[in-house]
């Protein structure tokens, strides 16, 4: 009996195991590289965004009073003042008059919360026009 070929159950048992241990925190590693790289996307979107507005207050100007203080975003739409029904993130400006050496800027703050109420902030300064 002692000639006889093949694999036993305890065998193929820890076989099994030492595999499981090798297969289960790769697979955990990908896992977690997944969710950041989702995250780090949906942050990179509302940077995006943040960026578009500042971009449109740098070539516009802000007048205080007249600008708007409040965006929409969607993906596919950009950015605008009218309310989307379905919009990715809601952009906030907040404006704080600033003097340096008596020239007068704004000190332009734009706050991007998207729906799942993730949020970044830009700070930017134009002139006081």
């Amino acid at each position: 009996m002692n000639n006889e070929k093949g694999v036993t159950l305890i065998e193929l048992l820890i076989s099994v195991v030492i595999a499981g241990m090798v297969i289960v925190p790769l697979l955990l590693i990908m896992t977690g590289s997944f969710t950041r790289t989702v995250e780090q996307g949906e942050d990179t979107q509302l940077n995006y965004y943040g960026q578009q507005i500042m971009e449109i207050i740098r070539e516009k100007g802000y007048i205080s009073g007249t600008s708007p203080t409040q965006y929409y975003c969607q993906k596919d739409q950009g950015c605008g003042t009218a309310t989307i029904a379905n919009y990715d993130a809601k952009v906030t400006i907040t404006v704080n008059p600033v003097t340096y050496s008596a020239i007068e800027f704004f000190e332009v703050t734009v706050k991007i919360v998207s729906t799942d109420s993730s949020s970044l902030e830009l700070v930017t300064v134009v002139k006081k026009q």
